[in-house]
């Protein structure tokens, strides 16, 4: 069973579900997108994924199970083989045979699990491929799992940090009290943060 999911984030419900899938490349990048959250706030999947062979075109079509206690399961899904926004190039990079591979084995191995994941292969990040001919192959292959595609724009992590600002401006014209509070809590939660990944970002 498939459900749809439009216009909200899917970072915001990891913990809802037993396996959450990432469409990602086979140069064991992460560098945008969902991707790039799930890269800095759980460290361990990105591990997982290094430890894979850099541009192995075998990786096309297979999945990566990451795991680490108390924390998300994540699935790693090959279904491109990079990306790139020069206009010169093919705008649809997703390997539509490598993502019906993809959810044949998830089907099989998560038989019977509560799964979410982005609109795989949809994203400027992960394959910028027909959202149409996507679900088509979602609901053809996914019969034995539930299903929940969160279908969202993914912003790059420069578009995301420049609405934050906008929004914490905006507050500083109309209440400057306000707006040093939000710079504050910004804060804290990057020094949260930076305590459990080491890093601040996100």
């Amino acid at each position: 069973m498939i459900n749809v999911i439009k216009d909200e984030d899917i970072y915001w419900h990891f913990r809802e579900y037993d396996i959450i899938l990432i469409g990602t490349n086979i140069y064991c990048t992460m560098s945008q997108g969902i991707q790039l959250k799930v890269m800095l706030n759980y460290p361990y999947v990105y591990e997982k994924n290094l430890e894979t062979k850099y541009g192995d075109i075998d990786k096309m079509g297979t999945i990566l199970e990451c795991k680490s206690e108390n924390e998300p399961t994540f699935c790693l899904c090959f279904i491109t083989k990079g990306y790139n926004f020069r206009p010169d190039l093919e705008k649809d990079y997703l390997s539509y045979d490598a993502l019906e591979n993809t959810l044949k084995l998830v089907n099989i191995k998560y038989k019977g699990k509560k799964i979410a994941c982005p609109l795989l292969g949809s994203s400027r990040f992960d394959g910028n491929g027909d959202k149409k001919k996507i679900l088509h192959i979602f609901k053809k292959v996914l019969t034995d799992v539930e299903c929940t595609v969160f279908d969202y724009f993914q912003k790059s992590r420069a578009e995301e940090m420049k609405e934050v600002r906008d929004r914490e401006l905006a507050v500083k014209k109309e209440d400057r009290k306000a707006y040093y509070e939000m710079v504050r809590k910004r804060k804290e939660e990057a020094e949260e943060r930076f305590k459990k990944n080491g890093h601040r970002r996100y």
